[in-house]
């Protein structure tokens, strides 16, 4: 066999008679999850997705071995679960190079597919995914550690706001290739911009196989036929961390795992280190890792060569967001905490209850600390309040959310609610002895309930449904 790069197309099979070789190996999974040789003839097969993926790889990089994993229906229909053995299937059988022309916009899925695909980057996979032809958000080509793709010539006018969904490089989907004697043009797809890229990584890899997803990355946007901002990661590749550093305390749990121990001792054990300030870095190798980081110094002359998040890059991602609505089309609710109340905790139960429900719930907090329990962090809006908006409104429209949920310090409440003045749903948690009172205010009513001290999910849950009782009241008439 040669040395060309072996490339996973996991999509609804190959027909392998329009490639010009053989298919190394097509598998399917079985009844019981289990992966078996593809046999079934798909000559006839009426919708040739991934068989259009494979001749586009195949025609940029015609060195490469391709793998075919079914885990779509003839119609390109299937269940996103199915990716999770078939990642695994490739990580067994060696296969680094992933094309996924497929994905989901349901939030529901966004947090499995997260801890899924960090494992396997983590241990050295390069997945190039397809964002979704909806023009929302979509998983996993939104999640930094992947390489999203997006086509040209695209009739969604969201060109500008690539950065916001997560989109690494916009290349051409429309391809000449050749079935049997006739050549064919392939439609106007995200799909079939992702092979494309994923032929141009395969060749970079041939030529150095050392090369990580970081500058995989940035070697894609660099192909782009759009100008790509860089450099600016939403901090959701973590895997297994290492924190150091003084954290606020919280019963909420992190959205990955943490490594205890000196910081010598467990270096081959992590993928990131979250420091809080310049002296906790000082003894910390971070050079070969990804790096978060929460204080409020510039450490510009750091040497973190994996992925780096701070708050100066929420400050850039606002800057450069060029998304501008007409105000929010769903409800905003006020959450004023008090100093000595667990708000991350309160924040993640707030979240996961509202998911619970069915409602996609845009949480957000003033924070830094907020984006490792898988919360948005929104600097404090002092004089780009319009900017501040705009890019709230982005997220709220390209992640499909349903409301808005924004905790702020309750002793700077007034401040906060001149951005928000006509926000739907205000609550206040405040401590009165050892208990925690709930101050209620929606347009026309206002109340209170108490809660334990320590606030718990039932406490939470009971907050839930309160808020979202209001909040569709009008709808159920």
């Amino acid at each position: 066999m040669d040395k060309g790069i072996r490339v996973a197309i996991i999509d609804n099979g190959i027909n392998e008679l329009h490639l010009k070789r053989e298919v190394e190996k097509s598998i399917v999974t079985d009844e019981n999850g289990m992966y078996i040789d593809d046999e079934k003839n798909i000559v006839h097969q009426q919708f040739q997705h991934g068989t259009n993926c494979a001749m586009i790889l195949e025609k940029y990089c015609s060195d490469c071995h391709l793998v075919s994993i079914k885990i779509l229906d003839e119609n390109g229909r299937g269940a996103i679960k199915s990716i999770y053995p078939a990642l695994e299937w490739c990580y067994e059988n060696q296969i680094r190079l992933i094309n996924l022309s497929l994905g989901t916009s349901d939030f529901r899925d966004c947090e499995k597919l997260r801890c899924l695909i960090n494992e396997y980057v983590t241990k050295g996979m390069i997945i190039i995914a397809a964002t979704a032809n909806s023009g929302f958000i979509s998983y996993p080509a939104s999640f930094t550690n992947v390489i999203g793709v997006a086509t040209t010539g695209s009739p969604l006018n969201y060109s500008n706001d690539y950065m916001q969904m997560g989109i690494d490089t916009v290349v051409p989907s429309e391809h000449m290739v050749k079935i049997f004697d006739q050549e064919i043009r392939t439609s106007l797809s995200n799909s079939y911009a992702a092979p494309y890229i994923s032929a141009l990584i395969a060749n970079r890899l041939n030529a150095d196989n050392t090369l990580d997803i970081k500058k995989l990355k940035e070697y894609a946007k660099e192909q782009s036929h759009i100008e790509m901002v860089g450099g600016i990661y939403e901090p959701d590749w973590v895997y297994k961390a290492y924190v150091v550093g003084r954290e606020k305390r919280s019963r909420a749990e992190y959205y990955f795992e943490t490594a205890a121990g000196e910081s010598n001792e467990i270096q081959e054990d992590v993928d990131t280190v979250i420091a809080f300030s310049i002296a906790d870095l000082e003894d910390q190798e971070v050079k070969n890792k990804n790096l978060i980081y929460l204080g409020k110094e510039d450490i510009h002359n750091i040497d973190a060569q994996g992925f780096f998040w701070s708050r100066e890059t929420r400050q850039r991602q606002i800057l450069n967001n060029h998304y501008q609505g007409n105000g929010l089309e769903v409800p905003v609710v006020i959450l004023e905490i008090g100093a000595a109340i667990d708000g991350f905790y309160i924040l993640t139960e707030l979240k996961r209850a509202f998911a619970n429900g069915g409602y996609n719930a845009y949480t957000m907090g003033m924070e830094p600390e907020c984006v490792l329990y898988g919360l948005e962090y929104m600097p404090e809006p002092v004089s780009e309040h319009e900017a501040w908006k705009n890019f709230i409104e982005s997220q709220v429209f390209y992640k499909q959310s349903d409301l808005v949920i924004w905790c702020v310090p309750l002793e700077d409440r007034e401040k906060y609610l001149k951005v928000y003045p006509d926000c739907d749903a205000e609550l206040s948690l405040v401590n009165e002895g050892e208990d925690i009172l709930a101050e209620f205010s929606f347009e026309d009513e206002k109340f209170e309930i108490k809660l334990s001290g320590l606030i718990d999910r039932k406490d939470v849950e009971e907050v839930y449904h309160i808020i979202e009782t209001k909040l569709t009241e009008d709808e159920d008439g």
